[in-house]
C-alpha cells in the first residue's frame, strides 16, 4: 500500500493538538457565565429547557465549539450569538441543570448550571495528574455523585464526582494498548450502572483499521473492569444499544466505512459490517449472533455507528452507504466520500433475526456529527451547508423523519435540562 499519504486523516487527538497550537493563547475567563437565548440571536427564545451545542470549521480547519441553552425546538432556527464559546472540539454532558463542558485545550471539566436569568459556571474538574492533555471522547454520567472520564491515551477510566468536582478514583485499561495503533475511546454509554467503552483502533498514516471489535464493561462503584469482549468476525464497534431484556447489540462498523474505504484502494478485501450482541449478564459476545448488515439492506454497508431514541427499545438507527450517489469522479478510496450525500439513516429491529429499512423522510445527507436523543425521538443532523444544518427529528415508532430545526455550525448535540 504505497502512496499511503493520500488516505491520511489526522486522528482525533492529532486535530486536538493543531487545535491547541493554532489557538494558543486563548483564555476561559470569558466563560464565567453567560446569558441564553437572549436577544442577540435572531428568532432564539429565552428559557432553559434544552442546551444546544454546535461546532463551526472555520476555512483554516480550525474548530470552535458553542454551547447554548434555548426554551423550546420550535424557536429555531437557531444562531450562536448567545453561546458560549470555546477553542477546539470540546465534549458536553447535562445531568438535572447542569451542563458538564470538557475542554480540548486543557484536560478540564467545565460545570455550568442553568437558571432563570441565564448559565453560570459552578465548578472546574481538572484532570491532568491522571495523565490527560484534553477531555477525551468517553464519558458518561451514571448517577448523581458519579461520572467518567475514558483517557485514551493512558489508558484509564477516571472516575469523579459531579456534584464536588472532585476525583473519586481510576481504573486502568491497560488491555487496550495495541503496538502500532492510536485507542480510540468514542461513545462510551451507561447501562444499569455498568459503563460500556468501544475500543477502536486506527493506524490512518499506514491506512490500518483493526479487524476486531471490543467492547469493555467497567463498574465505577467498585472500581473494576467487569469484562472485555473481543469479536473478529467485523471490525471497529461503536456504541452499545440495549433492549428490554438488557441485551447489549453492538454494530462493527469499520470505522466509518474506513477498513472498507482502505480494501477499496489497495485492492483486498474487508469484513462486512454486523450486528453483534452481549446477552445480559454475559461477559463475551454471543457467538450465535451475528448479522452482517448487507443482508438486512439489500447490499449496502452501515457507514455510522449504532444510535437510538431510548435505550431499552431495542431500536436503534444507523446510516447506510449508497455508492451509486456519488459522483462519477469521486470513489470510495479516500475521505472525500464522507463529504458526499450518499448516505442515508435507516431503523434497525434488534431483534432474532434483526430487521433493517429506510427511514421515511430521511434524505442523502453526508457524514457528519452524532445524532442525539431527547424526549423519546432522536435528532440528526441529515442536510444543510457547510456553515449551517438542518436537524431532523425522527419518531421511532412511525419511521419517519421530519425537518425540525436549523442552526448556524455542524449539529453536535441536544440535550434534555431536567
Amino acid at each position: 500500500m504505497g502512496g499511503m499519504t493520500k488516505f491520511s486523516r489526522p486522528s482525533v487527538s492529532t486535530r486536538r493538538a493543531i487545535a491547541r497550537l493554532a489557538l494558543a493563547g486563548s483564555t476561559l475567563g470569558a466563560l464565567a457565565s453567560f446569558g441564553c437565548g437572549g436577544d442577540d440571536g435572531a428568532n432564539q427564545s429565552t428559557g432553559t429547557n434544552y442546551a444546544l451545542a454546535s461546532v463551526v470549521i472555520d476555512p483554516d480547519g480550525n474548530r470552535t465549539t458553542y454551547v447554548q441553552t434555548i426554551e423550546s425546538l420550535d424557536a429555531g432556527p437557531f444562531d450562536n450569538g448567545s453561546a458560549i464559546e470555546l477553542p477546539g472540539n470540546g465534549v458536553v454532558m447535562t445531568h438535572g441543570k447542569d451542563i458538564f463542558v470538557g475542554m480540548a485545550e486543557e484536560p478540564t471539566w467545565v460545570r455550568y448550571t442553568a437558571g432563570e436569568t441565564g448559565i453560570a459556571e459552578t465548578g472546574r474538574l481538572s484532570l491532568l495528574n491522571t495523565g490527560a492533555t484534553y477531555i477525551d471522547y468517553g464519558y458518561a454520567i451514571v448517577d448523581d455523585t458519579t461520572a467518567i472520564s475514558v483517557i485514551s491515551a493512558v489508558p484509564s477510566v477516571v472516575v469523579w464526582n459531579p456534584q464536588t468536582m472532585e476525583i473519586k478514583g481510576e481504573i486502568p485499561l491497560p488491555h487496550l494498548v495495541r503496538e502500532g495503533y492510536e485507542l480510540e475511546v468514542w461513545t462510551t454509554a451507561e447501562h444499569d450502572g455498568l459503563v460500556y467503552i468501544p475500543g477502536r483502533w486506527a493506524d490512518w498514516t499506514g491506512g490500518k483499521i483493526f479487524p476486531g471489535v471490543s467492547m469493555t464493561i467497567v463498574d465505577p462503584k467498585t472500581m473494576t473492569v467487569v469484562a472485555h469482549a473481543e469479536d473478529d468476525r467485523c471490525a471497529s464497534g461503536g456504541r452499545p444499544v440495549f433492549d428490554a431484556a438488557g441485551n447489549a447489540y453492538v454494530m462493527g462498523d469499520g470505522r466509518t466505512y474506513s477498513i472498507q474505504m482502505f480494501a477499496n484502494a489497495s485492492g483486498g478485501t474487508a469484513p462486512d459490517n454486523c450486528l453483534l450482541r452481549i446477552k445480559k449478564g454475559a461477559t463475551d459476545f454471543d457467538p450465535n449472533y451475528f448479522y452482517t448488515l448487507p443482508s438486512l439492506t439489500g447490499g449496502l454497508q452501515s457507514i455510522t455507528e449504532l444510535d437510538t431514541a431510548a435505550d431499552g427499545t431495542g431500536i436503534a438507527f444507523a446510516k447506510m452507504f449508497y455508492p451509486d450517489k456519488l459522483p462519477a469522479d469521486v470513489k470510495p478510496v479516500d475521505f472525500a466520500f464522507w463529504d458526499m450525500p450518499a448516505h442515508k439513516t435507516w431503523r434497525l429491529h434488534l431483534t432474532e433475526p434483526p430487521t433493517a429499512e429506510e427511514v421515511e423522510g430521511a434524505p442523502f445527507s453526508t457524514i457528519g456529527f452524532k445524532a442525539a436523543a431527547v424526549d423519546g425521538r432522536l435528532f440528526s443532523p441529515e442536510a444543510g451547508s457547510p456553515s449551517t444544518s438542518d436537524v431532523y427529528e425522527i419518531d421511532p415508532a412511525a419511521n419517519t423523519a421530519t425537518l425540525r430545526f436549523q442552526m448556524d455550525g455542524y449539529f453536535y448535540g441536544i440535550y434534555k435540562l431536567e
